[in-house]
């Protein structure tokens, strides 16, 4: 096939278009999947989906959390205590985190970490609707609150209009203080699990007269197939099985590509070149179309993003992409290499 006036191999064009429909997928895919996780975290107010309220009354020690916090940050890993903070104008929530949980999309700068939430100086994530009363101080980024400094770790938020945009998060301590103790508190895990023996450890920390009201029973279990197709997860699970046929296909497009270059691998074993050099010739080649076809893909995307398809398509989304694209190309190569290889030998046994 001819284009413009120079001969393209046949299975070079199939190559390309299923490595530039694979390339387009993936972009989008990874775009949803990220799309869907920020809304289902604003959708649950930075929760999990799976967290426990719970609530401190009768105790006569405001410093009460100066004993407990120490305790359970020394058994558990990944979950976090959050404060919510009485205020008609604004969400304000102080938290603890230990270990690795959900965090929001973030536009500028970080989320809080273990030190910086559970620290003795004031520290604030905002969202970008407060962005505009941040102030500097000494080249540093600082929020006033309350008559209060708050130093600014991060900006969180998305373009789309959310709750996240209207929150603020500060360190747990300064938010004790405003609520005090005697309050209702979330708590929240990165597994369902660990919330029954994290919560288990509170109530039993807290000291008399304190009491802690909360709800231990276990969730009920759910099959392998109701978590499956919850609503949650449905979305990612039909965008992967799209993925996956995809891929399928493109296994079949470079099985036809290594098909069209049998007249290429006779010439490399006629000038006695290695499995290995043959394989590193094929390669380049593949990667080459493959390269193209992501960057052909890529500007289809753009160049539809607002007339067709609507996604908000960030750096880090074409980066994972790229990884994956290579990925599973390195994969079906050589899978499809070894395959040809085999295929090939035994056409040459039945010939002899």
């Amino acid at each position: 096939m001819k284009i413009f006036g120079k001969k393209i191999p046949k299975g070079n064009i199939l190559l390309f278009l299923s490595f530039t429909t694979i390339s387009i997928c993936t972009i989008l895919v990874i775009s949803a999947m990220r799309a869907e996780k920020n809304n289902y975290l604003s959708k649950n107010a930075m929760y999990s989906g799976h967290q426990k309220g719970f609530s401190v009354a009768y105790s006569e020690n405001e410093k009460e959390w100066e004993e407990v916090i120490p305790q359970l940050a020394e058994e558990y890993n990944d979950f976090a205590v959050y404060v919510p903070v009485d205020d008609k104008d604004k969400i304000i929530r102080g938290v603890y985190i230990k270990g690795k949980i959900k965090i929001p999309p973030m536009a500028e700068g970080e989320y809080f970490d273990e030190l910086s939430s559970w620290s003795d100086k004031p520290y604030a994530v905002l969202g970008k609707e407060y962005e505009k009363d941040v102030f500097i101080k000494n080249g540093i980024k600082y929020y006033n609150y309350n008559d209060k400094d708050y130093e600014v770790l991060g900006i969180m938020g998305t373009k789309e209009e959310n709750r996240l945009n209207h929150m603020m998060l500060i360190d747990f301590r300064s938010a004790a203080e405003i609520a005090g103790i005697n309050t209702e508190y979330i708590l929240d895990a990165k597994k369902e699990s660990d919330l029954i023996n994290v919560g288990e450890d509170i109530y039993m920390h807290f000291s008399l007269p304190a009491e802690v009201f909360i709800n231990l029973n276990k969730p009920e279990e759910t099959s392998w197939v109701t978590r499956l197709f919850a609503g949650d997860t449905i979305m990612d699970t039909m965008q992967v099985m799209v993925l996956i046929s995809f891929l399928l296909s493109t296994v079949i497009v470079t099985l036809i590509w290594l098909g069209f270059r049998r007249q290429l691998l006779f010439a490399y074993e006629l000038c006695g070149y290695s499995p290995y050099a043959e394989f590193t010739e094929l390669a380049k080649r593949f990667y080459l179309n493959a390269g193209v076809s992501f960057a052909a893909g890529l500007c289809i995307i753009f160049a539809l993003t607002d007339i067709i398809v609507q996604s908000d398509i960030v750096f880090t989304d074409i980066l994972k992409a790229f990884g994956i694209t290579v990925g599973m190309g390195t994969l079906i190569l050589l899978f499809c290499y070894v395959v040809y290889g085999r295929r090939k030998a035994l056409l040459q046994r039945y010939e002899y």
